[in-house]
């Protein structure tokens, strides 16, 4: 037994060394964890309809809106922004047409997007009238072709 105490302790000592020696080298690394971050954006909702019939001839008078099937109805949106003052700005442009326009948060994971949207919104500081609606459209635009279509291709691959 005592011929096998040195050789014990000669691997238990040699284990520790190079167990410390693979942690430090972890130290050196840089570990990026995997995660997603998820923005708040304001949606400007022009009305939540029944059938698709009833929301195209409501929302005929937009030139341009995108659309969201849900539980509840179909939410037409004619605006989106990442800022409070801005949402604020469309539903008053909105409101002086006459419309009634209702301000949704919407969590988004889509980083090209909101980075996007974060350059449209530095237009609206100085937008007014028509170029608003103008801003809106373009958006939109982004959306659609940035989320809406990037899921749709997500879900057929």
């Amino acid at each position: 037994m005592k011929k096998y105490i040195g050789s014990i302790l000669l691997s238990i000592l040699v284990g520790v060394y190079l167990g410390k020696f693979m942690l430090n080298q972890y130290d050196d690394i840089n570990v990026f964890g995997v995660s997603s971050s998820v923005d708040t954006l304001y949606f400007l909702e022009a009305g939540t309809y029944k059938t698709s019939d009833e929301m195209k001839n409501n929302m005929s008078n937009f030139s341009y809106y995108i659309y969201n099937i849900d539980t509840d109805g179909i939410h037409a949106y004619v605006g989106i922004t990442k800022k409070q003052e801005n949402a604020e700005k469309i539903k008053e442009y909105f409101k002086e047409k006459g419309y009634d326009i209702y301000v949704r948060e919407i969590a988004i994971s889509n980083s090209t997007f909101v980075s996007v949207l974060e350059q449209y919104d530095l237009l609206f500081t100085n937008a007014s009238g028509n170029g608003i609606e103008d801003i809106c459209g373009q958006i939109l635009s982004s959306y659609e072709e940035l989320v809406i279509n990037e899921n749709q291709n997500e879900g057929n691959s």
